[in-house]
């Protein structure tokens, strides 16, 4: 009895981890920018019985990955000239306290004391040759964004294009918290350009983009998510009983 109580625990705790990603996803169903994350399971070394490799049993129940879904959220206006929204490909970049380049989609921007246009945690934003851009000009009316990411003040350009940038492979990006992503090899070749070109999108000023989590899937998969757990748990108390049983026979 004791493989099936470890198998029964196996799956356990990885539906628990699965709800802790459901509960994450409805925690940040109002977070600008948000992707919503997805635990993916695989079973686990199966061992031959008696001998025989036609007679085989599992061991239960592993999480192959935790996956992110980077499809688009809705564009929602505010009518703020320097909240920006990434329609389609890319993600703008910031310089951490570190002095290391992290992404957001979250473009809920604002100018500094010095001028520099910053995100809501106060990281400066990159232009596509991951320079700082900074903005000469207290008015923030006449401040404008059109939808190649090029910053005018008034009429005037200030030679300034925010730069937008993309991975060859998204799923590899590592989640850093404040709405960041860093990369990796995993996330495979950066790449950098202006929006609307080389597959990036283009900017929506006075607007944002909200968070991708589906409140109807994340309620669906919770319920789906907790009958699996109960089930193991129910396999668990039947292998115990089982168990006990066997126990006292041979008293």
């Amino acid at each position: 009895m004791i493989p099936s109580m470890g198998i029964s625990v196996s799956g356990i705790s990885k539906h628990q981890l699965r709800l802790d990603v459901i509960s994450n996803n409805i925690a940040n169903v109002n977070t600008t920018g948000f992707k919503s994350g997805r635990a993916n399971f695989k079973d686990m070394l199966y061992l031959a019985r008696e001998s025989n490799r036609f007679c085989q049993s599992g061991n239960g129940v592993a999480v192959s990955e935790i996956s992110n879904n980077f499809t688009q959220g809705v564009i929602q206006p505010t009518g703020r000239n320097l909240d920006l929204a990434i329609d389609g490909n890319g993600f703008f970049g910031v310089i951490d306290d570190n002095d290391e380049l992290k992404f957001t989609r979250d473009g809920s921007f604002h100018l500094d004391a010095e001028g520099y246009l910053v995100n809501s945690s106060g990281l400066r934003v990159v232009d596509d040759g991951e320079s700082e851009i900074q903005i000469d000009n207290d008015d923030l009316e006449e401040v404008q964004i059109n939808q190649n990411g090029e910053i005018f003040v008034g009429k005037e350009s200030t030679n300034d294009i925010i730069g937008l940038f993309n991975f060859t492979n998204l799923s590899g990006l590592t989640k850093v918290g404040d709405n960041l992503y860093s990369d990796n090899e995993a996330s495979g070749e950066r790449l950098a350009g202006e929006p609307g070109e080389e597959g990036l999108g283009v900017i929506r000023s006075g607007a944002l983009e909200m968070s991708n989590t589906e409140l109807t899937n994340e309620m669906t998969d919770l319920i789906v998510t907790q009958r699996g757990f109960q089930a193991n748990a129910k396999v668990f108390t039947t292998a115990d009983e089982v168990l006990q049983g066997i126990i006292e026979l041979k008293r």
